[in-house]
């Protein structure tokens, strides 16, 4: 059922003519009378027409008119469309809303007037402070739990004539005031919650509705050949085909995933990332620009995956799933990219499945000790080679643990998934980072030193030549002297600690190293931290010599620590 909604307040309402697009509604106090009149022009009769009001808004301006006592109140103006168009028409009383019970009673009132499936017109012109708010937070809940649906929002806005002494010195003829049409923005909260719903869970299906809705409505603007200065000022989009094609893009990405149809993944990112930048351009345009944003951090999203790399799409789509929680599929995309890529350096046939036995054979005989890595044609050296087949041994027993649903001697806890997956992305990325990853091809790379100490020419020349390190770059000394001097005190460290994790971001890029070691807690944080960015923490090992020396009856030791190596966390 079409409903139309609205609230009544206290005013004197001065007549005006209300005017949308091409039509207009002369001599009316009440919008709610130009409303119902104008959207019968434009071939829209409510099923129902629903006025809440108080008790004084009541007495003022439903059975009595506030601004004339020789003019009818909304009661009897209803009454006639009513008689003219079979609209029934119910007043419903609600109280003051000087309270949060009474506001309760509000939202329960308006409530009740729902059913199941209604499609909700809302005038919210006389809202008075809060209730517009109130009004659409109940729709918004009405949508959920009685699958009803906002078809549109509009607002009278007699305010643009000016101050109402100067409006009532207007002849009527020249109270010419517009109708706001707000849904629009309405459709823009629905993409931004679909988009972020995406972006969370890898569930397509509120964009995949909208864009069914939003080429439907386009469509039919198209087909009635409507100007487009008149054209639906809800639509936010021109192209209904770029829609689809997004729709269907995001839709097929993420059932590529879900059902880990890994050799269908760079075909699905490749059509999905050219449908994303078709959208980003279109919403570049009028009335569509606030959406841009939120397109473009889908564009910003998927920026990393490839339209032709199959190795950087794995790693980009294990980090979409453990970002998603699709821990399963996480693990079996990297893994089964890491068997791709230790067949194809064999020359296997990948698709072969016992070439895919060979490859995890070969990892299970690697950590039993029993064979030495083969590191020469994997192009790797020999750590790692043998890094690599610890990893696909180590990803294949915890993706078994959850393929088998934890029925199995010794199951790990449901954290455990987590925190491996992450854990086993970047391991990956490292052993592949010059293999793959088109946008780290340079192998000089940084030495972020959160470290309170001046790192010795032993330390300089082992990072240089182990990690291909060309630059060095330490914090400012204010930096310097926070991280030396953690507060014993604090119980949180997060805040604290913040202006490193922003330093990181301002100096680091994927492929650095970070030398991290100073408060254990502050410590284990920035590491987490520089994993999560692609930066490979390490921190120094050393060997302490302890010395004896007797000096007359008196016995002198000094300790002496020399650096042996920095060992990655």
């Amino acid at each position: 059922m079409l409903k139309f909604i609205s609230l009544l307040g206290t005013n004197r309402y001065l007549p005006c003519n209300y005017y949308f697009g091409e039509h207009k509604a002369n001599d009316c106090c009440y919008v709610q009378e130009a409303l119902v009149q104008i959207l019968a022009k434009n071939d829209i009769v409510p099923d129902k027409i629903t006025i809440f009001t108080t008790e004084d808004a009541y007495n003022k301006n439903w059975i009595a008119n506030a601004y004339s006592d020789t003019r009818p109140g909304l009661n009897e103006e209803l009454a006639d469309i009513s008689k003219k168009f079979h609209i029934p028409v119910e007043n419903v009383m609600i109280p003051e809303g000087h309270n949060e019970e009474e506001l309760w009673e509000i939202f329960n009132a308006i409530l009740n007037q729902l059913e199941e499936e209604d499609e909700i017109i809302l005038d919210i012109t006389h809202s008075f402070r809060y209730l517009p708010m109130l009004t659409f937070i109940v729709i918004n809940y009405a949508r959920i739990v009685k699958n009803c649906s906002l078809k549109a929002i509009y607002y009278g806005a007699f305010d643009v004539l000016g101050y109402v002494h100067e409006v009532e010195k207007l002849p009527i003829e020249e109270r010419n005031a517009p109708i706001f049409d707000l849904t629009s923005f309405i459709n823009l909260f629905d993409w931004t919650i679909a988009i972020d719903r995406y972006l969370a869970t890898g569930d397509a299906s509120l964009v995949k509705d909208l864009t069914t809705l939003e080429t439907k409505k386009i469509n039919e603007k198209i087909g009635r050949k409507v100007s487009e200065s008149n054209l639906d000022k809800s639509i936010l989009f021109r192209d209904p085909n770029a829609l689809k094609d997004l729709s269907k893009s995001m839709n097929n990405f993420s059932n590529t995933v879900a059902t880990c149809r890994g050799p269908n993944l760079t075909g699905a990112i490749s059509s999905l990332k050219e449908s994303i930048h078709t959208v980003v351009e279109n919403a570049a345009h009028e009335r569509i620009k606030p959406l841009s944003p939120i397109m473009e951090m889908v564009e910003k999203r998927f920026k990393n995956f490839s339209t032709t790399d199959e190795y950087i799409n794995i790693i980009e789509t294990a980090k979409w799933c453990h970002e998603n929680r699709m821990y399963q599929q996480g693990f079996t995309i990297l893994l089964e990219g890491l068997i791709n890529y230790v067949c194809e350096k064999w020359g296997l046939d990948k698709f072969d499945k016992n070439n895919r036995n060979k490859v995890t054979s070969y990892a299970r005989d690697v950590e039993k000790k029993n064979v030495e890595a083969d590191h020469e044609i994997l192009g790797l050296n020999k750590q790692n080679a043998e890094d690599l087949f610890m990893l696909i041994y180590n990803i294949g027993t915890i993706r078994n643990d959850i393929n088998h649903a934890g029925w199995r001697e010794n199951p790990a806890k449901h954290i455990v998934f987590n925190n491996n997956l992450k854990t086993f992305i970047h391991r990956a990325e490292s052993i592949l980072y010059g293999e793959f990853n088109n946008d780290k091809q340079s192998k000089d790379k940084q030495l972020l030193l959160i470290f309170s100490h001046e790192l010795t020419e032993g330390q300089k020349k082992e990072a240089m030549e182990r990690f291909n390190i060309s630059k060095f770059i330490k914090p400012d000394t204010e930096l310097l002297n926070k991280w030396a001097n953690v507060p014993p005190h604090i119980e949180d460290l997060n805040e604290y600690i913040e202006d490193f994790k922003r330093w990181i971001d301002e100096k680091g890029q994927p492929g650095d190293y970070a030398l991290v070691q100073g408060d254990f807690g502050a410590t284990v944080s920035m590491v987490d931290y520089c994993i999560f960015k692609n930066i490979t923490p390490i921190y120094a090992t050393t060997e302490r010599n302890v010395v004896e020396e007797k000096i007359g009856e008196t016995i002198k030791i000094s300790r002496e620590f020399k650096h042996v190596m920095f060992r990655k966390y």
